[in-house]
C-alpha cells in the first residue's frame, strides 16, 4: 500500500519583549524582510502575518508587537494586539522569544503571565546567544524564575545566524497539525502594499532620527495608486510636537528628503516598479493618547 504523506499547516505567534528578535526570526525563516528590524526596541506595531511554504508544510507566522507597558493608550493598544491574537483561538504554537542579552524585569513578568495563561503549545526560544556566551546561565535563571515553562521544548539560537532557520523548523515541526495550504505557494504575507509603504517610511524615520521621535511617529498612507508602471504614494507622517517635526525635516529639508528617497528605493525593490512617494508631516498633538485617532487608524482600543 502506498504511503500517503499528510500535509501539515499551522499558525505560530511570535511573542516576547520589545527587541527580543521576533521579527528577525520570522524574516530569517521566510527569507525576506517582511517585518521592520532596527536596533530600536518596539519596532513592530501591528500583527503581521508571514508565510513559509514547502511541499509538505505551511507555517503562518504572526509577528506581534513587543509586550511593553508604557504610559500611553497606544502602548495599551499594542498589548491588546497581542492578546487579540491569543483570543482568536486559531493558534497552534506560541514561540516565546527570550532575549538572553538582557536581565529579566517587569516586562518579562508581563510576557510570562500572558503566555502562561494562553493555553497554547509554547516553545521557548532563547535568542541572541551570539551576544551573551553565558546563555546557559540565563536559560537556567529563566526556568528558575518562571518554573511553569520548565518542561516545555526550548532551543538556544541567534536569530540572525545561518543555522537559526534549520534549528527552529526542527523544533516546531512536531507540533504542527495536519491541515490545508491556506495561502498560495508564492505568498509570503497577507499584508497589502499600503502596510509596507507605511512600514518602510517608518523604518527610515527610525534609522534617521533618535531618542523619542520614532515612538512619537505614526505613518498614514493617504493614497496608494498604480498608474502604468509607477506606484504613486501619498503619506502623512504624524508627530506630536513642532520639535519632532523639525527633527524629521532636518536642516534645509535634508532629513525628510533622505527618508523619502530611501524609502522609495526600498519600495521599488519590493514592487519591481517605479515609486513616486510624497511625504507630508502633520502635527497631531498627543495622538498616542487619542483613542479616536487610534481607532480611525485601525488600532485596537478598549
Amino acid at each position: 500500500m502506498e504511503n500517503i504523506k499528510i500535509y501539515k499547516s499551522g499558525f505560530i505567534a511570535l511573542m516576547g519583549r520589545p527587541n527580543s528578535g521576533k521579527s528577525t526570526l520570522m524574516n530569517c525563516v521566510i527569507g525576506e524582510q517582511l517585518s521592520v528590524v532596527t536596533p530600536l526596541p518596539q519596532t513592530t506595531r501591528q500583527n503581521l502575518k508571514g508565510i513559509y511554504t514547502t511541499d509538505s508544510m505551511q507555517l503562518i507566522f504572526v509577528d506581534t508587537p513587543g509586550i511593553h507597558k508604557g504610559k500611553y493608550v497606544f502602548n495599551d493598544s499594542m498589548i491588546h494586539e497581542v492578546q487579540n491574537v491569543i483570543k482568536e483561538k486559531g493558534l497552534d504554537v506560541i514561540c516565546y522569544m527570550v532575549d538572553v542579552s538582557r536581565e529579566f524585569g517587569e516586562e518579562e513578568d508581563t510576557v510570562a503571565s500572558i503566555i502562561g495563561c494562553a493555553g497554547v503549545q509554547t516553545i521557548i526560544v532563547f535568542n541572541k546567544i551570539d551576544i551573551n556566551k553565558k546563555y546557559e546561565d540565563v536559560k537556567n535563571a529563566f526556568f528558575e524564575k518562571y518554573p511553569q515553562f520548565k518542561e516545555l521544548p526550548a532551543i538556544c539560537i541567534s536569530a540572525n545566524s545561518d543555522t537559526a532557520k534549520e534549528q527552529f523548523l526542527k523544533v516546531v515541526e512536531p507540533f504542527i497539525p495536519p491541515g490545508p495550504q491556506y495561502f498560495d505557494q508564492d505568498d509570503m504575507t497577507d499584508a497589502n502594499m499600503r502596510f509596507f509603504a507605511s512600514e518602510y517610511i517608518r523604518k527610515q524615520i527610525i534609522l534617521t532620527t533618535k531618542d523619542e521621535v520614532p515612538h512619537a511617529v505614526f505613518v498614514e498612507i493617504e493614497s496608494y495608486k498604480e498608474h502604468g508602471d509607477t506606484h504613486i504614494i501619498q503619506a502623512v507622517i504624524h508627530v506630536e510636537t513642532t520639535g519632532q517635526r523639525g527633527i524629521i525635516v532636518g536642516k534645509g529639508g535634508a532629513g525628510i528628503t533622505r527618508i523619502r528617497k530611501t524609502a522609495a528605493k526600498e519600495l521599488e525593490k519590493l514592487v519591481q516598479a517605479k515609486v513616486q512617494l510624497t511625504c507630508h508631516i502633520k502635527i497631531t498633538p498627543k495622538w498616542r493618547d487619542n483613542e479616536r485617532f487610534l481607532k480611525f487608524m485601525g488600532m485596537p482600543v478598549k
